[in-house]
């Protein structure tokens, strides 16, 4: 017989262990799933992130914690209820399947980072011992570089610190972070209390929802008392480069934003066709999956409901261990053919670091708060550790914390090694002319304005669109920014550290002679034409712009309708708009070619869609933009017909612009000139 089990955290590890004590070796093999070969505590992770525990110390080994019990570091990607069986990604990238009798879920639920625009490219999570490391080197990173950094403004920006949700994980990191910067400033020269900034936003009046209102009300106050602010009532919006913005229009400048909300379910769970609540699965009283009574589904991956209150288990791990053991229980007894029993649990109690050698606990009514109830949460959780050495680990580390200061040591990651993704909003600056060049762009979404800044003015060298690229020609002189970068639109861009560009550009010819083109062209055109950007200057964009040609046709229509309506009409281009009228789409004769290509991988016996060929979110020009702006955006794409719309954020057609119209326009009006200046000295 083999039992599976997916999944290595609480609920598993104990459900692991209570199986192998009731079903020796001899009758039942038991296989346990999980993508690390550790459990992870994750209590402790906040105190990891401040250098309080070393990594290793939460991480206990599944193979020490699991006797007879065969662990497997495999990725589950998908399970069949109907067939019994589980598919997982083998060592080699193969897919294999694996049948089982019993089956197990409780793989837990995985971050979600893109409930938030930007939250998944420029926040820090916290759900593996890995994501902590990385706050960890990043907090103290920040304290290296606010020490050096000569400008105050900056190094407030440095010390700044967001921490995105007012639950526990965001409460114990806050409280963390801010004694590990403040704690350390000692050790530091250039740094003052009044630099560091430490905020909390939560979306609730009151932070730390599942604890009694007074401790709620202790824990803020203390927590304020130790310098952490708080916005209260606040959701967020957007993360940058530069901070946290606020649905109400506030931001908060930082140069760390950490993310303690959002989960989504792994997609193997996802993907299930049973029956779920809120993406979590639906159990029955004993925890099995309905329809499915050797399939059981545990902790946070599913919706157990408690039979001692009626209401629907909360995601913490002292639920999650008593679900392993009575699932496990209960898989026994189904076994053997007997009657399984509800899952039923009163709750202990609550407990929550808030820093500042202070916590909030609720212990069987009985309400704590201060530096006792900071106590009681470090003696609990020491030995609820899963393991003797890590209870003796944890403990020393925690002795040695009272008396010594933390460690300021860490691994400093190569940043220009690096290929990320970033999310900048509409009208932020992504670098600025004169800034140190350190990484190169490729636009995936929005668009980008190139503007040389002199003095007061700006002057627009280039708009960029989905596709290009920009930051180039730093990198290759191995000089400062030529140009600010603006983004026009919101903007998602794969970021290059300079590491990467540096050896890609020089390994691939076609892209090294791409960027070198690209360097050459957004020179600033109108230095050696100062007549022609007169004229252009005087001329309204509007003065140009012409009716379409054709109307626009709906992002729903067919290769064969626009073929039909190019051929018969000696058209250039198609634009495509949506439902709303905005610009979507352009469609020119050499798009027309790839219909071939895609045509021939498609279904005979259904029309090609529009969509699958045209250039999708083309470059446009606003109508209240000039005609420099124009000729400069069409030089840099190459192009000989730009939309022209009414506004970025609504891409409502107005007509558009030819490249022969402009030049016509332009030689007229200097021809113009030139008669009038030879009639004038005839004159004299």
């Amino acid at each position: 017989m083999r039992i599976v089990i997916i999944g290595g955290g609480f609920a598993g590890v104990k459900c692991a262990k209570a199986l192998r004590k009731k079903l020796p070796p001899s009758e039942c093999e038991i296989v346990l799933f999980n993508r690390e070969n550790h459990m992870v505590f994750h209590p402790l992770l906040a105190e990891v992130v401040s250098a309080g525990l070393q990594p290793k110390d939460v991480a206990a080994p599944l193979r020490h914690l699991l006797d007879s019990v065969r662990c497997r570091t495999e990725e589950v990607i998908a399970v069949d209820v109907d067939a019994n069986e589980v598919l997982y990604e083998s060592h080699d990238g193969q897919k294999r399947s694996m049948p089982y009798d019993q089956l197990v879920i409780t793989c837990g639920n995985t971050v979600n980072l893109s409930l938030v625009k930007g939250m998944d490219e420029h926040a820090f999570p916290l759900k593996t011992i890995g994501d902590a490391l990385a706050l960890q080197s990043h907090v103290m990173e920040q304290l290296e570089k606010a020490e050096v950094c000569d400008d105050p403004e900056k190094r407030r920006w440095y010390l700044s610190f967001v921490v995105v949700g007012g639950g526990f994980s965001g409460v114990e990191v806050a409280g963390e972070i801010n004694d590990l910067v403040r704690g350390s400033l000692r050790f530091f020269n250039n740094i003052s209390q009044e630099d560091i900034t430490v905020t909390v936003v939560h979306s609730r009046n009151q932070i730390l929802p599942e604890v009694n209102e007074s401790l709620r009300d202790f824990a803020q106050k203390k927590m304020e008392q130790c310098g952490v602010r708080f916005k209260l009532n606040a959701f967020a919006s957007v993360a940058t480069t530069e901070g946290l913005g606020l649905k109400d229009g506030t931001f908060l400048p930082g140069a760390t934003v950490v993310c303690t909300i959002g989960t989504t379910t792994l997609p193997f769970v996802d993907r299930m066709k049973v029956p779920k609540v809120s993406g979590r699965l639906t159990v029955e009283p004993d925890m099995s999956l309905p329809g499915h009574p050797n399939v059981w589904a545990i902790g946070d991956c599913a919706s157990v409901i408690n039979a001692f209150d009626g209401k629907c288990c909360p995601t913490v791990g002292q639920f999650a261990e008593r679900q392993g053991t009575q699932a496990a229980a209960n898989v026994v007894a189904r076994i053997k053919g007997e009657p399984t029993k509800p899952f039923s649990y009163q709750m202990l109690g609550q407990l929550c670091s808030i820093g500042g050698r202070s916590a909030v606990a609720e212990m069987m009514g009985v309400r704590i708060s201060g530096m006792l109830a900071w106590f009681l949460w470090r003696g609990v959780y020491l030995f609820k550790l899963p393991s003797a050495p890590q209870i003796f680990k944890v403990g020393l580390e925690w002795f040695c914390d009272l008396i010594f200061p933390r460690t300021l040591a860490h691994i400093k990651a190569d940043r220009t090694k690096r290929v990320s993704k970033a999310h900048y909003p509409a009208c932020s600056v992504i670098f600025k002319q004169g800034d140190h060049a350190t990484d190169f762009f490729v636009i995936e979404s929005g668009e980008v304005e190139l503007l040389h800044v002199k003095e007061d003015t700006s002057e627009l060298i280039a708009v960029l669109g989905k596709g290009d690229f920009f930051g180039e020609a730093a990198l290759l002189d191995d000089r400062p920014r030529s140009l600010t970068a603006r983004a026009r639109s919101d903007v998602q861009a794969v970021v290059l550290g300079s590491h990467v560009f540096n050896q890609i550009s020089t390994s691939l010819a076609p892209v090294r002679d791409a960027v070198v083109k690209a360097a050459r062209r957004r020179t600033n055109i109108w230095q050696n034409l100062p007549e022609v950007r007169e004229i252009l200057n005087e001329l309204p964009l509007s003065t140009l712009v012409e009716p379409l040609p054709c109307k626009p046709l709906p992002l729903n229509s067919t290769v064969e309708v626009a073929l039909e309506l190019i051929n018969d009409q000696m058209l250039d281009f198609l634009a495509v708009v949506d439902n709303d009228g905005f610009l979507r789409g352009i469609l020119t004769r050499s798009d027309l070619l790839r219909a071939m290509e895609v045509a021939a991988l498609s279904d005979p016996d259904v029309d090609l869609p529009l969509i699958e060929i045209m250039a999708s979110d083309p470059i446009a020009l606003m109508i209240d933009e000039s005609l420099c702006q124009a000729v400069s955006t069409m030089r840099e794409h190459g192009l000989k017909r730009l939309p022209v719309v009414q506004r970025s954020d609504r891409r409502e057609l107005v007509g558009y612009l030819r490249i022969e119209n402009v030049m016509a326009t332009v030689v007229k009006r200097m021809q113009e000139q030139k008669a009038a200046a030879a009639q004038s000295v005839a004159n004299l």
